[in-house]
């Protein structure tokens, strides 16, 4: 179906219910996550809903504003069943709008424009690695010119001719109610394919204990369980766990660096140097086994950096790994008195060692439809299309996330 190219990249956006609860702060920080890991992995499992929730916070946030100007060269109208147009320009509003969030938003409008058009070509690249056909030339132009150097100077003079002092200028809601976008009948990943999910952990992991536990208000947030050691106040572990859908392999390395590249944005300010946090560097951890083949491992990243918050140093350390459509992400940080980084490094990797054994995740939903083979090859996790009651033992706690199927969400 053909649709303006404003509309096809922004209808998805009815399919969830309006934001509401969670921290400021929390839900920018993810914004400028959930942006780099689309950077860098467009196509992703669950990408779509990823999208509309950053859509939805553009839309709704009092504290930054996004002015559409055509600057990528896409066509006015698309076929948003076969063209990636309406993906492409999704991106340059979600870059846009993070460079606001890390940069201040009190700069210069070329500086934002030129942002969100560097986010685009980013995704845009991943794109035509998986299909060249559905190349765009003006993308491919811009492209050329950030190669040559040029595409600051290039982006500066389309916002003078078409978005300058003299010419109307839209922000991205004015735009939006003037396409009077409809919502999407596509079946999405949350409320269909994955109805909902238990994850049962353990509530102690050697000498650590769970002390607190959060859940975020948006979909895709999931949930925090914050691990501390009794009579110690120096350091704490934030283990999160949220959806991330069925990944292969190197998928899941572009989720990490997504992830590398969004606690970056969030502590830049924070560190001596952006050298100073370390490369992802892979590591195997032991996981639940899902089957009568004994014990079961799965892939996971870490990196290590050092960062200063009121005049306190501090040794900080990431592990990712997805594993049964979720991510479980650690984040360990320990006054740098108490532990160098190398140190903090080995206790948060024996701590993620020790604990993801001891963690069942089971889902439910039109995921159970997928062969058992492959529901074990890629480690799904799926019981079936309705939910099982998981069994909570002695020193274990559930979370339970519960997703609407879209036509739920859009009459709520």
């Amino acid at each position: 179906m053909s649709r303006s190219i404003l509309a096809a990249a922004f209808v998805v956006a009815a399919a969830l219910p309006a934001l509401a609860g969670a921290a400021p702060e929390a839900e920018a920080t993810r914004f400028v996550r959930e942006t780099r890991q689309l950077e860098v992995s467009p196509l992703q499992p669950g990408a779509d809903d990823m999208r509309r929730w950053l859509f939805n916070w553009a839309l709704e946030t009092p504290d930054y504003q996004v002015i559409i100007c055509p600057v990528l060269g896409l066509p006015e109208t698309v076929d948003e069943e076969t063209s990636i147009a309406p993906q492409v320009l999704a991106q340059q509003t979600f870059g846009n709008l993070a460079y606001q969030i890390t940069e201040g938003s009190d700069g210069e409008e070329l500086d934002r424009q030129l942002a969100g058009v560097e986010s685009a070509l980013k995704a845009y690249a991943v794109f035509m690695k998986a299909d060249p056909s559905l190349k765009i030339p003006g993308v491919d132009h811009l492209a050329t010119l950030k190669k040559a150097g040029t595409l600051r100077a290039h982006v500066a003079a389309v916002i003078e001719e078409k978005c300058g002092a003299d010419a109307p200028r839209e922000t991205l809601s004015q735009s939006l109610d003037a396409e009077d976008a409809a919502p999407s009948d596509l079946t999405v990943f949350l409320g269909d394919f994955l109805r909902g999910t238990s994850v049962v952990y353990p509530m102690q992991v050697g000498q650590w204990q769970a002390v607190d536990e959060r859940r975020y208000d948006d979909v895709l947030g999931g949930a925090s369980v914050r691990f501390e050691r009794p009579g110690d106040k120096t350091g704490w572990i934030d283990l999160y766990f949220y959806p991330a859908g069925v990944q292969e392999p190197a998928q899941r390395r572009e989720a990490a660096e997504g992830e590398r590249e969004a606690l970056l944005d969030a502590r830049r300010e924070q560190m001596a140097s952006e050298r100073d946090m370390s490369p992802l560097q892979s590591m195997v951890v032991p996981v639940a086994s899902l089957g009568p083949g004994g014990p079961a491992r799965v892939d996971a990243n870490v990196l290590d950096f050092g960062y200063s918050h009121e005049g306190t140093a501090y040794s900080s350390v990431m592990v990712f790994a997805i594993d049964r459509m979720y991510a479980i992400k650690l984040r360990y940080s320990v006054e740098a008195t108490a532990a160098s980084r190398e140190q903090a490094r080995r206790e948060a990797e024996t701590f993620f060692k020790a604990l993801l054994p001891g963690v069942e995740i089971t889902s439910f939903g039109s995921c159970g439809g997928v062969p058992a083979a492959d529901q074990l090859r890629l480690r799904m996790g799926c019981v079936g299309a309705d939910p099982q009651l998981p069994v909570v033992g002695e020193g274990q706690r559930e979370l339970r996330f519960e997703y609407p199927a879209v036509h739920d969400a859009a009459g709520q």
